[in-house]
């Protein structure tokens, strides 16, 4: 797992895009900031992807079954990825000046830590952005009202910005988290379409066959 993370770092540092540590740095002297992103790390997933769940199975049940199925198929690649691919998050790093400010600051979230219940290698792919992701992409389809769809907006990027701010992950753990939920819902698009296609084909049939007896 610390291989592949010092991996990533050295991908990060090649692409010049290895800035999570300086990035972490304008906000670690402002507790207003940590504790912000601290709760949008931890209270913005879960909860929210379960609120949305509900309101999507209550209000709007094809993009209900849609996502859900683009979830459950993205988790299955995820876990393929973190059993073959274990990663260091970026706050078991703090020779690079990476502060796990969650664990500091978090007393709940940091009993979870080292049992059974988390993965702590498991930072590729990013599931915080990659389905806060999906959570922003059905909500603005199934609104119209540009605040609520402005709202939804947003909520990646906030996730984005915790966790970096946080040291949970690197930006690379966030573009593979987009691209693997990305490629799970378009493959979750195909099958509807390619299962609306036979169905239709076979109604079809139905009538045609109908038709011929009934004369």
């Amino acid at each position: 797992a610390f291989g592949h993370a010092f991996n990533i770092i050295r991908l990060e540092q090649r692409l010049g895009i290895f800035h999570e540590p300086s990035l972490q740095r304008m906000i670690v002297g402002h507790d207003w900031l940590v504790t912000l992103f601290n709760w949008v790390y931890v209270w913005g997933y879960l909860p929210v992807i379960c609120m949305a769940a509900l309101y999507l199975y209550a209000r709007h049940r094809d993009f209900y079954t849609r996502y859900r199925n683009a979830f459950l198929l993205s988790g299955a690649v995820g876990l393929v990825i973190f059993a073959t691919l274990p990663v260091a998050p970026p706050r078991m790093f703090p020779e690079f000046g990476f502060v796990d400010t969650v664990r500091l600051n978090s007393v709940g979230y940091r009993s979870l830590e080292g049992s059974d219940l988390v993965n702590e290698f498991a930072a590729v792919p990013s599931f915080h952005f990659g389905w806060i992701l999906l959570v922003s992409m059905a909500l603005i389809q199934v609104h119209r009202n540009v605040y609520a769809r402005t709202a939804a907006a947003v909520l990646p990027l906030l996730m984005l910005a915790a966790i970096v701010f946080t040291a949970n992950h690197y930006i690379v753990d966030a573009l593979a988290g987009g691209i693997v939920v990305l490629l799970a819902l378009g493959v979750v698009c195909v099958a509807e379409r390619l299962s609306r296609l036979g169905l239709r084909d076979r109604l079809s049939l139905r009538d045609r066959f109908s038709n011929f007896t009934l004369r």
